[in-house]
């Protein structure tokens, strides 16, 4: 055990029933102001909680609202949904699969009607193919955008202004890791996002991710250049999801960071676009990454 795990151990079998005794609690409380469905979901209904692990609960039911607050020492994630909502962002992108992935493991903790069971049937149904074109002009068109956050990173290096540089690289591959997630429909755990998508593309693509992330000490230089080339790594691996006039952005993108779009090493498997695959777990809390995850 590594001193950040001895900070936030797993949690042992008292804790947990301690936290279920307080979800149940509050779902009581929740009931009797008229919600159709509460749910448990998270680290707490997967098993796989630390003791600071906050606890996120789903409201089914009135308007939609995310609370934070703490509550007989933990603290309380409390995203209150309506389930034509919840239906939609389960075949929405970028959060699709995240959706899908928390559902199921959610534990309802009041479901009188059935509303919480319906969600989760349809959230566990294989993804339908009608989806793909919707998510592929979605990825395309997001991937596109991001070319500008590249542009700014190069700039900021020019200029030197570190800390500018350090957050466009940030932002940069948290966002082509959710791109990844997106464009091949992973059911993911938002806790191993990163590590998916860096199995997902195959060594290549993963070795840049670890170098723009400075996983291995990488200096900011170092860094911002890997994740300059993991932008255009992505690119190769999403060219055939791209129209003409989006590869020639790509390309304009490249001129401005000195780069071949279409000349760095991939991955064979990057190409490969498995349908419907899932990825590990569920999701519990909010995503920092690029245009903000969906939260629970």
């Amino acid at each position: 055990m590594n001193r950040w795990e001895r900070r936030n151990p797993r949690a042992d079998l008292v804790l947990r029933r301690e936290v279920l005794e307080l979800a149940r609690a509050f779902a009581r409380e929740e009931a009797r102001k008229g919600a159709l469905a509460v749910l448990l979901a998270g680290s707490w209904a997967r098993g796989d909680a630390r003791a600071g692990s906050d606890v996120d609960l789903w409201v089914l039911g009135g308007r939609s609202r995310h609370d934070f607050f703490s509550r007989g020492g933990h603290i309380l994630s409390v995203a209150r949904r309506t389930v034509p909502g919840e239906l939609r962002a389960l075949r929405e992108p970028p959060y699709g699969g995240q959706a899908r992935a928390a559902w199921r493991y959610a534990i309802a903790l009041w479901d009188p009607q059935g509303a919480a069971r319906r969600v989760r049937t349809e959230a566990l149904r294989p993804w339908d193919p009608a989806f793909r074109p919707k998510w592929d002009r979605y990825v395309a068109r997001s991937f596109v955008e991001w070319g500008e956050e590249v542009v700014k990173l190069t700039r900021a290096m020019g200029e030197g202004l570190p800390e500018t540089a350090a957050v466009q690289r940030n932002l940069l591959v948290d966002a082509l890791a959710l791109l990844v997630a997106a464009r091949d429909r992973l059911r993911y755990d938002q806790n191993h996002l990163w590590e998916l998508a860096g199995r997902r593309m195959g060594p290549d693509w993963h070795r840049l991710q670890l170098r723009a992330l400075a996983a291995g000490g990488e200096g900011l230089e170092a860094s911002c250049e890997a994740a300059v080339d993991l932008y255009f790594s992505t690119a190769r691996a999403f060219r055939d999801l791209l129209t003409p006039n989006q590869r020639e952005v790509v390309g304009l993108v490249a001129r401005a960071a000195g780069r071949d779009p279409w000349d760095l090493p991939i991955s064979r498997r990057a190409l490969r676009r498995p349908e419907g695959r899932r990825g590990r777990g569920a999701s519990g809390g909010s995503s920092t990454a690029s245009r903000r995850a969906r939260p629970g």
